[in-house]
């Protein structure tokens, strides 16, 4: 008998944690923030506006669950300024690869599949987030409002720095508060009954 009331009491205190949880504790916000980046070649600004660039908001008649690497990090509506994050482990170079680009430490890959080389026909590669120049980027994870500039070319740090950081856009907090072209790959996903009670009782 006591066994029975130990095994009954227990089962009761985990009804009653998972009770207030799902009462009480809101579920995990998926993320979803932005920030802004550019990329120069030879002193000129490369065109990502382009529809190959961008992902497809037809993606969110695909299975919510079925998270795809492009649906992580992104661009949307013909805008080269605005970057979409959907993970926070989300980095450069993941951005670039979505973008069908490449970027390393020492390298960048055009869309035509060029690759330029740092220190090769008189360029070299210069990067900047938010004003402050990095030895690389590639694995850094893209942060909330973050301005980066990729530049490979003849310019030296200063006049990168001076003539093309200035055109990295600053507007991605405007884009924080607005809702994404293809949410349902990110943060504005209402969860089901049992998405919120698998939160509540498994912390799912």
């Amino acid at each position: 008998m006591r066994w029975v009331m130990l095994i009954v009491g227990i089962m009761l205190g985990v009804l009653l944690l998972g009770a207030a949880r799902f009462l009480f504790v809101p579920p995990p916000q998926g993320v979803h923030y932005h920030a802004n980046f550019a990329v120069f070649v030879d002193g000129e600004r490369l065109d990502l506006s382009g529809d190959r660039f961008m992902e497809d908001v037809a993606a969110c008649a695909a299975d919510p669950d079925a998270v795809r690497p492009e649906d992580r990090v992104h661009l949307h509506d013909n805008n080269p300024d605005v970057v979409h994050v959907h993970h926070g482990g989300a980095t450069w170079g993941h951005l670039f690869a979505n973008l069908g680009l490449g970027l390393g430490e020492d390298y960048l890959v055009l869309p035509d599949g060029r690759r330029l080389f740092d220190g090769e026909d008189g360029r070299t590669m210069e990067l900047f987030v938010d004003g402050r120049q990095l030895p690389e980027i590639h694995n850094r994870a893209v942060a909330p409002r973050d301005r980066a500039l990729v530049s490979i070319g003849p310019e030296t740090p200063d006049e990168v720095l001076e003539r093309q950081f200035p055109q990295v856009a600053s507007n991605a907090a405007e884009y924080d508060e607005t809702s994404d072209p293809a949410g349902c790959a990110g943060a504005h996903r209402e969860l089901t009954l049992r998405q919120r009670l698998e939160h509540a009782f498994w912390g799912g």
